[in-house]
Order: C-alpha cells, then structure tokens, then sequence
C-alpha cells in the first residue's frame, strides 16, 4: 500500500465514524430508555472519537508533526500527572460501585465506564511515558544540532 492509499484509507476510515455516530446519536434521540439511549450516545461519542484519532494519524502521515516547547512540555506533563491520579481514582471507585450493584442494567452501564476509566488510564501512562518525550526539543538539542556538529561551529563557511 502506498502513502498515498494509506492516507486515503485512513481519512476513509475518520468519515465513516462520523457518520456511524451520527447514526446512532439519531437512534439513541429516537430513544426513551435511559440505559440503551446512554449507550448509544456513548458509543457514538466513541465514534467520534475514533473520527478525530484517523485524523490526527492522517494529518502525521501527510506532514511532519511540530516540535513543542520545554515550557509546553512541563505544563503538559504536570497535567498529566494530575490526569493520571484522577483516572486512577475512578478506577477504583468505578469498580467498587459496579462490584457492589445488582441491578445488571445499572453494573452493565459501571462496567461500561470502568472499562473506559481503565483504558483513559493507560492513554495517560503511554503519552507520560512515550509521546510527549518525543514531541519535545529542547533548546539546548536544538543548539547543539545546528553548532555541534557543524563543520564551521558557527562561523560562516571555514
């Protein structure tokens, strides 16, 4: 497969999740049930989601991805971190509530969302730990790049 077909499937891909969580946010409107309705709007939600990730890959294969700031950096690392400590938080107690409930319509829709709190939690780790450390340039690498290994270490041809 080429780049090219690559990127045509893969923006293919972005506009057919809008239209599947068109139609279903169409069906869960149509809806009274408050559990069905829920789910419906949540996997449209996921859909569109899903929409703007085959965008966002499209829009890496198509042009190079911009370098951030240390300062952005360490804003979004702090944010983060905070992020990370709340997705933990309602792991657990997404998780004691539907270990605790009966009603399958009510655990059915918990484990819903402790399945999603499990999986935001991981997205958090792998961009703490992945992501963000490759968007980032520092100053000093972006120095030493351009002076270190020049063959003129600044000064204007020899």
């Amino acid at each position: 497969m080429t780049d090219e077909e690559l990127i045509s499937l893969i923006s293919n891909m972005a506009k057919r999740e809008l239209e599947y969580a068109q139609e279903l946010t169409d069906l869960a409107n149509k809806i009274k049930h408050p559990v069905l309705k829920a789910l419906f709007i949540g996997i449209a939600s996921d859909s569109g989601k899903h929409a703007k990730f085959y965008e966002s890959i499209s829009a890496l294969l198509s042009n190079p991805y911009p370098l951030i700031s240390q300062e952005k950096l360490d804003e979004v690392k702090e944010a983060i971190k905070k992020h990370i400590a709340t997705e933990s938080d309602m792991v657990r107690i997404s998780k004691e509530l539907a270990d605790r409930e009966k009603d399958p319509r009510i655990k059915l829709l918990l484990m819903a969302i402790h399945h999603d709190e499990l999986a935001h939690h991981k997205i958090l780790v792998s961009i703490q730990e992945n992501i963000v450390k490759a968007l980032t340039l520092t100053e000093k690498e972006l120095w030493d790049l351009i002076w270190k290994d020049s063959l003129w270490h600044g000064t204007p041809g020899g």
